[in-house]
Parts: structure tokens; C-alpha cells; sequence
């Protein structure tokens, strides 16, 4: 089902009329869609952002007009979700307005400095999930648990521990009634622990922030909110949302990258956003600053195919280059040889470029790995805290010119040349896991197909064999597309 957008109505560029300077630099610098999001202030409102469109510009230069309308730095609140975000929005809008002292949270760091100021629990301390592990050995339950369950898992249990989050619901299904019935026992110790020692985790900042709003009135009146990435929300964080906003609240997002079910966030979110508060108006951004046509073409129709999501065809005006090719070889050898090859001449060709390869697995990384390092080919891994252990050999420059990166990980980044290799039915989208979503493996398959700016190269072999299967059938997700829109070569 494709579901239609709430059109945004009322334009309001009236309060641009008497500061000529101002609205030429909002002029300049955004389009149409953009400024339209940017000038409009008062009201809930929903920006959906197609990729590469500039999604990050709107809340910069909307908190840009707000400072020079007169609103005081302290009530307006941006809230985003890591603080590599936090940092790039503060240069951002220092830039424009230097030295504001505008709000710029995570909802976890949110909920910890507002705890911290006004709760009657002022001296909790928060521990990392490395620390609730080491903590998880004082239970009771400890030895038994660690009998059933392998570190990595124990560790994955208890970042879902809370009862209210839904993954921790869903993952307890899957045991037996005595092993849930120990579950149970292992995690209530462990909150009694927690509650002696007075520590929290940042589930449990998230949790007592809600009780907080739900038997005090917040002491912080922000006058405008705007969340960036709503897509990546949780019902938790949107009950936060529905607590401290005052009808001034625009988010904005994209739900064709939702992908991120495994932390509970669902596309659901941004979808509902018109039901879960008043009088929403909203836009579409469809213009893609990133891409080349031919991609962005080939990504519409990829999203073509979603069942429940906003209608959106992205359009580019970049100059075009090839469109993206599909590469089909005998072998995964013959894919690794070719790869590199690939590799090699367009940095002859192009110096200066970024290249990066997406997996959907860590594990299918290691085959590449192998093929580089036969061939002294430079590389870094773009890490998370579980691929540090895993390739913590590997040294990582984040400025390296050729990346490999899970297509999770991918997300908000974007290379000139992007290759997808082993795309298999199986391992894209993938078998591994108790349940496959598989719209949420498709809309993975559109993210890392609008990372590339110049070109995208697909490929797989006829058959690959790893520990988890024999695979020798090409992806649905290519398959179902119009030979059309890309270039099909039999290597």
C-alpha cells in the first residue's frame, strides 16, 4: 500500500518580506521544497526527506531563521541520535550564528541532564553495556545463565533487557518456559543490583525520564522541536516527544531508510507521525543532491516496490554517467579478482576518489579482505563496537580512500563509487535470523544503492559457499528490475 502525504498548505513566506538579506540567503542556499520547510514555523509539521536531498539544511537554516526571528536560543531543542550528529549541527548552525546556545540532544542525553537536574534521584551513575556485563556476574542467576547463553548473546539480551522494549518480548518467545522463567530471574536480580548501586543503563535513562514526565510537568517549555532521522525513533522516544511538545514540533526522515528493527525502531513511526499528533502538515524533498540520474532511477525503482511507505520519485539534475551495472561472474574468485581490478583503475582514473564495498554481513568481508591484502591494496574497515573485535587487527582511517562497511553502517554517508558484491538470494536479502523482514532487507538494498554519487556496481557469482549455505541464485531485489535501468555484463 502507498500511502499519501498530508499536503502542506498555508505557505508562509510573509515574515521574509521585510529583511531582503535574509530571504536572499535562504533564496541561495535551499530550493523551493526547502524553503518552504524552512519558512514555515508555527504547527506540527513532516518533512520527508528522500536520500541525498538536503534533510540536514532544513534544520539548519530553520534554526537559523528562528535565531533571527527573535527566539531565545534556550527554547529551541534539536534532538538527533548520535554525537557525531550533534557536533555537525553545532558547527553547522555556529556558522551562521556563532556561539548559540541552543538545545542539541540525544533523547539520552536528554533524558540524563534533565534526570541530573530536577528528578529526586540526582546522584545515579550510567554504565556502558561492557559494564551491565561485568555488573550481570553479582546475580544469583549468573552461572546458570552463562551455561545456556555465549557471551555475544548474554551481551545482546541484556541491551534489549528492559520489559518494555518489544526486542527483548520477541527474543524471550524463542526459549523454553524454564529458560524464560530464568531469563526473567537473571534480569529482576539484576535490577535489584542496579537499584542498590543506583545505576542505570541507557535503557533505564529513556525508562525513568517517561516516569518522570508522567508525574511531573517537564520544567523546560522548548517553544519550537525539531527531531532529524525520525525514521530511527522508538515508541519510547515518541512518547518523549508527545510529552514536552508544545504543537511546535517538525521532524523530518525518510521512511525508505528504516532499517534499523534490531534497535526497535520500525517505519511505522513516521508513518503514523499525521495520527500521533495534531493538525500535521507536511512536504516532500525530492530533488537528490548526491546521485547521478541513472542511480537515483534506479533506486525509484527499487522504493517502487515497498508495500507500506510515502510516495516519493526522487528526480537528480547532476550530470549523468553510466548507469549502474550488474557484473555476473562464475565464481566468487573471478568477483574478487574483478573487483579489484575495477578498483585499481578508477583510482588511476580518478585520484582523488572514495570507494567504498557494502556487505550485508560482516562475515562476507573476510574473502576481500584476503584479495586486498594479496594485491597491497590499502583499505580501512568502518567499525562498530562488535567489528572492532572481529577485525581489530585491521588498523582504521576513517579518511582512508577504499572502505568496506556493513550497509547498517552505511547509512548518512555516501562514496563517489559504491560496489555491492554477492548479491544473493540468502545474503541479500539475507537468511541469517530467527525472522527475515523482507521489506526492511529491501529498503537495506536502497540505502546502500544512494550511498554512490557517480557510480554503483553490482555483481555476483553463480554460486558462493560460506557457513551458513550453498547460495547460487541471484538477488529478487535486482531481478525484479527493468534490465532498463542498469547495464547487465557476463563476465
Amino acid at each position: 500500500m502507498i500511502l499519501k502525504h498530508l499536503q502542506l498548505q498555508n505557505i508562509n513566506l510573509k515574515i521574509l518580506n521585510n529583511d531582503k538579506n535574509l530571504f536572499n540567503l535562504l533564496n541561495r542556499n535551499l530550493n523551493f521544497e526547502q524553503l518552504i520547510a524552512t519558512t514555515n514555523l508555527d504547527g506540527n509539521y513532516l518533512v520527508i526527506a528522500g536520500a541525498g536531498s538536503g534533510k540536514t539544511r532544513i534544520i539548519i537554516y530553520r534554526t537559523f531563521l528562528l535565531l533571527q526571528l527573535g527566539v531565545p536560543p534556550k527554547k529551541i531543542l534539536i534532538l538527533t541520535f548520535t554525537r557525531k550528529a550533534i557536533q555537525e549541527i553545532r558547527n553547522r548552525v555556529n556558522s551562521l550564528f556563532p556561539n548559540t546556545e541552543i538545545h542539541i540532544e540525544t533523547f539520552h542525553s536528554l533524558a540524563y541532564k534533565n534526570l541530573k537536574k530536577y528528578s529526586q534521584n540526582k546522584t545515579f551513575k550510567v554504565i556502558t553495556l561492557d559494564q551491565y556485563l561485568d555488573l550481570s556476574r553479582q546475580s544469583l542467576f549468573f552461572k546458570e545463565v552463562s551455561e545456556i547463553f555465549s557471551k555475544e548473546y548474554l551481551k545482546k539480551l541484556l541491551s534489549t533487557s528492559s520489559y518494555e522494549n518489544e526486542l527483548f518480548k520477541k527474543e524471550i518467545l524463542h526459549f523454553k518456559k524454564n529458560e524464560q522463567t530464568l531469563i526473567y530471574n537473571f534480569i529482576d536480580d539484576l535490577n535489584s543490583i542496579k537499584k542498590k548501586s543506583n545505576l542505570y543503563t541507557f535503557d533505564d535513562l529513556i525508562k525513568f525520564f517517561i516516569d518522570f514526565l508522567n508525574t511531573a510537568s517537564f520544567p523546560i517549555k522548548f517553544d519550537y522541536i525539531m527531531v532529524d532521522e525520525y525514521q530511527d525513533t522508538d515508541f519510547l522516544q515518541i512518547n518523549i516527544l508527545k510529552k514536552i511538545s508544545n504543537s511546535n514540533l517538525m521532524v523530518v526522515g525518510d521512511d525508505f531508510q528504516s532499517i534499523y528493527s534490531f534497535k526497535g525502531t520500525t517505519p511505522n513511526n513516521i508513518l503514523n507521525f499525521p495520527y500521533d499528533f495534531p493538525k500535521v502538515k507536511s512536504i516532500i524533498l525530492k530533488q537528490n543532491y548526491r546521485s547521478t540520474p541513472s542511480i537515483v532511477q534506479f533506486s525509484n525503482e527499487i522504493s517502487n516496490s515497498f508495500v507500506n511507505s510515502f510516495q516519493k520519485e526522487l528526480i537528480s539534475k547532476n550530470l549523468d554517467l553510466d548507469r549502474p551495472i550488474l557484473k555476473i561472474f562464475r565464481n566468487h574468485s573471478e568477483e574478487l579478482n574483478s573487483l579489484t581490478k575495477e578498483i585499481e583503475q578508477l583510482i588511476s582514473f580518478d585520484l582523488n576518489c572514495k570507494i567504498a564495498i557494502l556487505f550485508r554481513n560482516y562475515i562476507h568481508m573476510e574473502s576481500i579482505i584476503k584479495e586486498f591484502k594479496k594485491n597491497n591494496i590499502i583499505f580501512s574497515i568502518v567499525t562498530n563496537p562488535f567489528l572492532e573485535n572481529i577485525f581489530k587487527h585491521i588498523p582504521f582511517d576513517s579518511n582512508s580512500q577504499i572502505q568496506l562497511l556493513t550497509i547498517h553502517s552505511s547509512k548518512g554517508l555516501e562514496w563517489d563509487y559504491v560496489f555491492i558484491p554477492l548479491l544473493l538470494e540468502g545474503i541479500l536479502p539475507t537468511c541469517i535470523g530467527n525472522t527475515i523482514d523482507l521489506e526492511e532487507e529491501k529498503r537495506l538494498f536502497y540505502v546502500a544503492c544512494t550511498r554512490a554519487k557517480k557510480r554503483l556496481f553490482l555483481s555476483c557469482p553463480l554460486s558462493f559457499y560460506n557457513d551458513f549455505g550453498f547460495f547460487n541464485k541471484a538477488s529478487s531485489f535486482i531481478t525484479t528490475i527493468s534490465s532498463n535501468f542498469y547495464n547487465i555484463k557476463r563476465e
